[in-house]
Parts: C-alpha cells; structure tokens; sequence
C-alpha cells in the first residue's frame, strides 16, 4: 500500500503502539482514584502535559496556562467556542472566523450565530490565504474572539497567526485568538507565547499518534467554563474520566515530533518537490497550492477532466490512498466549502484531489504513484464526463 493521506490521519509510530500498550498493562488505574495506582497514573499524565506543552512552546510546568486533554481535535475545537461564550450569548458577543475552517469550527460557530452571537466569516484569497488586515477590519467592539485555523486542512495554506494576533490585540488586548492547530502540529513550528496564542486545539492521531485523543492550550486568565458536566475531573472544564494510554501515546508521539522535527520536514520538502517536479508540465494536472507559505505535507491537485471520486477509487485498484479532500466531508456530495472561498468552479473543484504524506513515505513512494497516477488519468480523462 502507498499511503498518501496522512492529513486525515497518519499510521502511529511503533514506539507510540508499545506505550499504549505499556500503559494499558500498568497505569489502567483510575487517575482520579485515591490509592497508590491512581496516583501513579496522573502521575504520567502531568509528565506527558509536560512533554506537550513544551512541544507547543508553552512552559513545562505549566505557568502560561492549562492544556486540556480531550477526545480530539473536534471536542476541543467545540469546547473552545461553547466554553468561552455559551454563558454570554445574552450580550450578542462577536466571532470572527474563516470561511475555510474545519467543520468544528464553522459548525459550532453557525450554532452560536442561531443563538444569538454575531458572526464574521473572513474570505480568503485566491491561492487560499487569510490577510491580517482583513481580519483586523472585521473587528467590532463587542468582538470577543478570533478564530484562525494555522494551516488549511486541504490547501495547506498557512495563516500569519502571529501578525493577526500582534493586530487584533493592539486594537483591544480583550479579544482573544483561537486557533485549530489539528493540521500545523508537527508540520510547522508552533510557539503559543510568541504567537500570541490563547487557546489552541490539538489532535493526537496527525502527529502519528492515536486516534481519540486530543488537547485544548487555554492561556493564563481565560475564563472557561465547562459544556460536558458531571465528573469535575481536569479542574472541572472538561469531565470524564481521563484516557490514561491515549495520553501517553500523544506525549510519546509529541516527543518523536520534537526530536525530529527538522529531519521530517526535509523529506516532506523533498517528497513534495518530486510529486511537483514528476507532474508539472503535464497538460492533465494543474496544482492549486504552488509556491510559498504553503504546509509540505499537503499538494491540492486537479486532474482535468476526471472526477476526483473516480479517480480515488482507480488508484485504490493499485493500493495507493489518497483524499477528495478533507477526510470529515470527501463522502459527502457538496463540494468542498475551501475551495468555493477561494472562487473555484464547480467543475475544478470535483475534479481536486488531495495528496499528503507523511514520516513514513519515501521517494519511491511519490515516483511510482506519480507513474499510475499519470497512466489512470490518461485513460480515465477520455471516457470521464463532468
């Protein structure tokens, strides 16, 4: 199998399996529990929070805020939103969002606008980047928090989060900046302290770690409250008893990032520069996401004349796995809401595929999908009717 759509998610790393595992056999206590195994349990858990803040450059011990583990980036995305306002919807406060975030971003946000608050979707521009300053022109008096993903989902576009933050808070140090980091997290640096950052979502299984497990970063002096109630655990924001060996599998896979971090990068480089280099000049293929200021683990293909559906399941003959977009809507009929922000045409946007890749693919990977990719478009452009 060629394994190309790592940005719905990514195969955990061997030593992340035989943590879990490790986990599973001896720290199964309750971290809650009062006795000795208990203890011994969210023992572990305060040293994986220790590894994961200093993976997102927050102090290890804690000291710039909390970081509240959840059951991924969806949960923390939500409690995010419902734990900053849904105690304030009677004073109509103000969202400023993309149009180009993840659904659990747009979503929620679209259910706080029916409840009361205010809302300002931000456009994109054509290659799918955000301006500060269009951001900055959106803000209102009442406006309560920014919300800007760091790296597109499906483009890989990568926002100026630090300049959007450094403008927003000249204008009112109040407002806070969110952002959903599910994608950036181990494909770009992410420091919250200099990036201005007051809370940030994570996700566990893009950084080849498990599945059901996340984070929330909630910044000294952001008052949160609770949306899932009835256990008190984590300082009584988020309940439920804590998933002791997903965590430590997100720390684990958290440390691997970290320490190679830079080694990844130069072959996400170089695997996107051979999927370029391997397709550009062909008549077939046009790339949505050349150039700078994109993430190197996502290229956003269209394949003319073929319909993106079509096309993954003729490559799937072959064993190659690749996306019609973002994994939380490619099975759903509308066309991608990135791509219709951006002013793409119905037509290109079904005929857009995306490819991502991760620690483990190689350069053979990239050359020998290109090959079948090249020859399953040929024959597929002829026959495909859009």
């Amino acid at each position: 199998m060629i394994y190309l759509d790592n940005a719905a998610t990514t195969r955990p790393y061997d030593e992340v399996i035989e943590e879990i595992k490790k986990a599973q056999e001896l720290f199964f206590a309750n971290p809650s529990s009062m006795h000795a195994a208990g203890y011994e349990a969210e023992k572990k858990i305060s040293d994986a929070k220790s590894v994961l803040f200093s993976a997102i450059g927050a102090d290890v011990k804690g000291k710039n805020g909390e970081l509240l583990f959840t059951s991924g980036g969806t949960e923390s995305n939500n409690l995010a939103f419902f734990g900053l306002l849904q105690n304030s919807l009677k004073r109509k406060p103000h969202i400023i969002t993309t149009k180009i975030e993840h659904p659990s971003v747009l979503e929620p946000v679209k259910f706080l606008e029916s409840l009361g608050a205010e809302v300002t979707f931000v456009s994109p521009d054509e290659n799918g980047f955000i301006s500060p300053d269009s951001v900055l022109d959106a803000v209102q008096d009442n406006t309560k928090i920014v919300s800007v993903m760091l790296v597109n989902n499906e483009t890989g576009a990568i926002a100026p989060i630090s300049e959007i933050s450094k403008k927003v808070k000249a204008k009112n140090k109040d407002i806070l900046i969110h952002t959903d980091c599910v994608q950036a997290f181990g494909n770009t640096k992410i420091d919250v302290v200099k990036m201005g950052i007051d809370m940030l979502s994570l996700s566990a299984h893009k950084i080849h770690g498990p599945k059901g497990v996340g984070g929330l970063f909630v910044a000294k002096g952001v008052n949160l409250k609770p949306f899932l109630l009835g256990g008190h655990q984590q300082s009584n924001l988020r309940s439920g008893t804590l998933n002791t060996s997903g965590i430590l599998g997100f720390s684990k896979a958290a440390e691997i990032m970290k320490k190679t971090f830079d080694e990844k990068q130069n072959l996400l480089l170089s695997l996107k520069e051979r999927l370029i280099d391997n397709l550009k000049g062909n008549e077939l293929f046009s790339i949505n996401n050349e150039g700078d200021g994109y993430s190197p683990h996502i290229l956003s293909l269209r394949v003319k004349n073929v319909r993106a559906e079509v096309l993954l399941h003729a490559l799937e003959v072959h064993g190659i796995c690749i996306s019609a977009g973002s994994a939380c809507s490619s099975n759903r009929p509308a066309p991608s809401h990135v791509l219709e922000a951006m002013g793409y045409s119905k037509k290109h946007i079904e005929e857009t595929v995306r490819i991502s890749t991760g620690a483990f693919n190689t350069l053979d990977d990239i050359d020998t999908f290109c090959e079948i990719l090249k020859k399953e478009a040929q024959a597929l452009s002829k026959f495909t009717r859009i």
